[in-house]
């Protein structure tokens, strides 16, 4: 057997070396888990994104409705009274039978209207808020004011609203949007 001369600097170098065998192989796993942490990453940070987006969506929603309510309240601001409702509370008229009249489509009287409202919400309600309900009270320590909350399911409970001035207090699992306002008379 004869041994190799390593005579020359470099060649002395390439003598002593061994062959590397499997580093090629360990660097591409590597490479792929921190593809794959990445891609994770990624995918994590996007569905966070679109719940962020979608609780922005049903806030919006509980925005617009607690303003149409607060205007058609202002539009019948002698039996605002009759939009007292509390959390589960039917938006109907209670112990009435009678259908109520389509007040789009013909003159109503203000009671008939302020249940007709109430229905119109509640119906708002089931179509666009999931689990949605609503409270509308009159405010505790200032007379004529007129509060209206919103609730919608979220189990992040995002947006929550203390009991200050009457407020009924936000149920569990769910958001809330409380709007004040004091209805003209």
């Amino acid at each position: 057997m004869q041994l190799k001369r390593c005579v020359t600097p470099t060649h002395a170098l390439r003598c002593h070396r061994q062959p590397q065998r499997g580093v090629a192989l360990l660097e591409a796993l590597m490479a792929l888990l921190l593809l794959a942490s990445g891609v994770l990453t990624l995918l994590w940070t996007h569905q966070q994104a679109l719940a962020l987006q979608r609780q922005q969506v049903m806030r919006a929603v509980a925005m617009g409705l607690a303003d149409d309510l607060a205007e058609r309240m202002q539009l019948n601001a002698p039996r605002t009274a009759d939009y007292a409702k509390a959390w589960g509370a039917s938006a109907t008229a209670t112990g009435s039978s009678t259908k109520l009249p389509d007040c789009a489509a013909q003159p109503c009287l203000r009671t008939e209207l302020a249940q007709w409202d109430m229905q119109q919400l509640q119906q708002t309600l089931q179509n666009q808020l999931p689990e949605g309900d609503a409270a509308v009270f009159a405010l505790t320590d200032a007379p004529g004011w007129w509060g209206i909350v919103l609730a919608w399911r979220d189990d992040r409970m995002t947006y929550r609203t203390d009991g200050a001035s009457g407020t009924p207090t936000c149920p569990d699992n769910k958001s809330c949007w409380r709007l004040f306002f004091r209805p003209a008379v």
